[in-house]
């Protein structure tokens, strides 16, 4: 929301700006004024590398001279299927947001590894970010964009290209502690090439590219919760020095951002000055004391930035073997209103969701031990749905573009308050206009709280008003400008429509037959010599590979990997017992008397995402191999005799396509163990769904129960991972994806292997999400 007045006096210089200098010398420095306000610090001059296109200071950012409360959510473009952007960007305009935010990850654009960093030959997919931009101006969003070049986000290897942290590692790395996220000149030039493809696609998106009064790029976060790396401060401030530098040749001129990066905190440096840090927050029912702390930290440690949270929590993550987010304590509607609302009292005038829609991590994208769903338990929901999460950030966003433009530069009140129960805590923010918001809320997230509250400003006005609050209710009380009569009040936010649904929806659809078949093992390996990581063959996912090991006979196998990693092996056709250290880091095999040879299956957990960690790169292969006989080099596969494990499972689950034979047909829950010698075994399941009533829009889901861990496959798509310990069953598939109506077939395929029993697949449906079914 944004509001015309600009209370700012600027210095301009060229293209820099001297900002805030003046906006509130009336009160002071410090303390309460004659009128009980607590005025936000005087700001000391902030030198920005932009025209006064887009300023801040200590209160917001301003917009092309109107001030503005930004109301965003992450909607992260890699994690939807292109084809839906549309649908969720209409959701997030429904609910009032005004900005939303993306984290940009690198190896999503550049998965295989360039010739030299002046090689642009293998950056892919950027033509999805710019149409992805293009998209949000059109629904009138301005956009924060977070290139990294780390990321977190639960996203494979943190965003970073595991050929960079696997096969570039330095000869004699800059600092003892790691090379990755540093300012070791290696890690700098990649960085660099990486900012010299992305920056140009942000950069003609910004706001400054645009008219006057139209939407685009208007912050962009360098690096990413950089207080979680060990480094020296010396070292991250040279790689946010360069990062800056970096992206102001590419052309970026809107104002830069960190998160959890207190080195750049009021920094006196000319570069760093440039950049304002912000919080992320994931309290649960803890809101109070982590907001309170933490923010009040910020505004103490960096006075002349508007208070800002780049991830005020949406919900939270799943992890294999956890619980889903939907399944997880203190995620609630009336969470996410306290939570937002309790930064709101506190000053905070950037706000951005983490996730306001999570979506889904395809195929194996998904970072170390993290599930298929990410879900998150967002506002908008995996498959597109809302619910009451949604209703509560909708009334929300409706509340800041009717007073936004107030709250914006609203003013802490010092009053004194009693309430009917001692945990109700009231505060008052006071618009330059007169506008009052109490804000009332409660940190009791069990009971119901109701009573009659007194408020007494500084000058000895007093209020009093009843309130009524759900468990952990937080609530605003409005009185407009010059108002003392409380019976002339409104309370905020107003409450969201109604979902209305339809009820004539599709049934469940059984699959009780499938087919099933071995994967015969691979009759074309390829060696690895001394020392030679596999990925110097390009392998860079987390897909099944087979190894070949040759050893003496009854020999003593040790094979090292990254904890939770999964390793079976068989030798002579049949499976091996095997010793499995805790971490399951550590397996040992020994080979029978008569084999000389042991073939094992590699298992990957995923590849860590941080952000502890990240900073040493190295391979995610076979670690170490003890017992195997040295003169004979290490072999690997990335797949059976039929192919590449990945591009089998997409032929296979396209119904145009038989790249195999022998098929056995069984039932579900038939105790029909694979061969012997199988490591793998592959399922194959087909199924028809109704065609969809007109109007009425229903999102389907696989729900699948089997033992074994594996890939799912969809219509020759690869929807992602399948743990047998859980917690994921169900698994979104895109309507995009499937085939609707008589006669037109869908096509399942599994690759299974074996955890710690036999395969069984025990249940199979595809299950329409009618809870959420819509009328559009």
């Amino acid at each position: 929301m944004s509001f015309a007045t600009n209370r700012r006096v600027f210095l301009k210089n060229g293209s820099l700006a001297f900002v805030g200098l003046a906006a509130f010398r009336s009160f002071g420095a410090y303390g309460f004024n004659d009128n009980g306000v607590h005025p936000i610090p005087a700001n000391e001059s902030l030198l920005l590398a932009q025209s006064e296109r887009i300023l801040f200071d200590s209160a917001c950012l301003t917009i092309d001279g109107k001030d503005t409360f930004i109301y965003s959510g992450a909607f992260h473009y890699f994690r939807c299927p292109k084809e839906l952007w549309r649908d969720r960007f209409e959701k997030i305009k429904e609910a009032d947001f005004n900005t939303v935010e993306t984290y940009i990850p690198w190896n999503w654009h550049e998965r295989s590894m360039p010739d030299s960093p002046d090689d642009f030959s293998k950056i892919d997919k950027l033509q999805d970010l710019d149409e992805w931009l293009t998209m949000a101006e059109e629904f009138g969003f301005n956009i924060i964009v977070r290139p990294g070049p780390y990321i977190c986000a639960e996203w494979d290897n943190g965003g970073l290209p595991l050929w960079l942290s696997a096969l570039k590692t330095p000869t004699k790395p800059l600092h003892k502690d790691g090379w990755m996220r540093s300012d070791d000149p290696v890690f700098l030039t990649w960085t660099k090439h990486w900012f010299d493809a992305v920056c140009p696609i942000i950069a003609k998106h910004q706001i400054t590219r645009k008219e006057p009064g139209k939407p685009g790029v208007l912050l962009l976060q360098l690096e990413n919760e950089y207080d979680s790396a060990k480094y020296t401060d010396d070292i991250k401030i040279n790689q946010i020095k360069a990062l800056a530098r970096f992206a102001r040749a590419g052309g970026i001129d809107v104002p830069f951002i960190t998160c959890w990066t207190k080195q750049v905190r009021d920094s006196k440096d000319p570069v760093l000055r440039q950049v304002f840090d912000s919080c992320n927050f994931y309290p649960r029912w803890n809101v109070s004391r982590e907001l309170g702390t933490q923010i009040l930290k910020l505004r103490q440690e960096q006075p002349g930035a508007p208070l800002a949270t780049t991830e005020l929590q949406g919900g939270w993550l799943s992890v294999v073997g956890g619980k889903l987010s939907d399944q997880q304590d203190g995620l609630t509607a009336a969470q996410i209103q306290n939570i937002t609302l309790y930064a709101w009292q506190m000053g905070e005038t950037i706000t951005n969701y983490y996730m306001l829609f999570g979506g889904t991590n395809f195929d194996d994208w998904g970072g170390y031990n993290i599930t298929t769903t990410y879900d998150y338990d967002a506002p908008i929901r995996e498959h597109g749905g809302i619910d009451v999460r949604y209703q509560s950030v909708r009334s929300l966003g409706q509340m800041i573009r009717e007073h936004g433009g107030k709250l914006v530069r609203a003013q802490l009140v010092e009053i004194d308050t009693k309430t009917t129960t001692n945990d109700v805590v009231i505060s008052e923010r006071r618009a330059f206009d007169g506008s009052r918001y109490f804000f009332i809320r409660t940190d009791d997230y069990h009971t119901r709280r109701a009573g009659l509250a007194r408020v007494k400003e500084k000058d000895g006005t007093e209020f009093s008003f009843e309130y009524d609050l759900e468990a952990f209710g937080s609530v605003v009380f409005y009185l407009p400008p010059g108002e003392t009569d409380t019976r002339k009040g409104q309370w905020l936010p107003k409450t969201a429509p109604v979902i209305k649904r339809p009820t004539d929806l599709p049934s469940t659809v059984e699959i009780d037959k499938l087919e099933q078949l071995s994967d015969p093992l691979p009759f074309v390996w390829t060696p690895l010599q001394s020392n030679e990581l596999i990925e110097a063959h390009a392998v860079f996912g987390s897909h099944f590979v087979y190894y070949r090991i040759t050893a003496n006979s009854g020999a003593t196998i040790d094979i090292e990997v990254q904890p939770k990693d999964g390793i079976i092996g068989s030798a002579g056709g049949k499976m091996l017992p095997v010793a499995v250290s805790e971490d399951h880091k550590y397996f040992t095999f020994t080979l029978p008397p008569d084999a000389k040879e042991l073939i094992v299956l590699h298992d990957k957990r995923g590849h860590r995402n941080g952000p502890k960690g990240m900073e040493t790169g190295g391979t995610y292969g076979l670690l170490s191999v003890k017992g195997a006989n040295e003169s004979v080099p290490l072999q690997f596969a990335q797949g059976g005799s039929l192919g590449k494990e990945h591009a089998v499972g997409e032929a296979l689950s396209d119904a145009k396509t038989e790249i195999a034979h022998g098929w056995k047909k069984v039932t579900i829950k038939q105790s029909s163990a694979p061969a012997t010698h199988a490591l793998l075994t592959w399922y194959r399941m087909q199924f028809e769904l109704p065609s969809p009533k007109p109007g009425v829009w229903v999102p389907w889901h696989l729900h699948l129960e089997a033992t074994g861990n594996g890939f799912i496959y969809v219509n020759g798509q690869c929807l992602g991972r399948y743990w047998q310990v859980g917690p994921q069953r169900d698994f979104y598939i895109p309507e995009t994806w499937l085939h609707f109506g008589a006669g037109k077939i869908n096509t399942i395929a599994l690759s299974l292997r074996p955890v710690n029993e036999e395969l069984c697949v025990q249940d199979v449906r595809v299950v329409p999400d009618n809870a959420f079914a819509e009328f559009r």
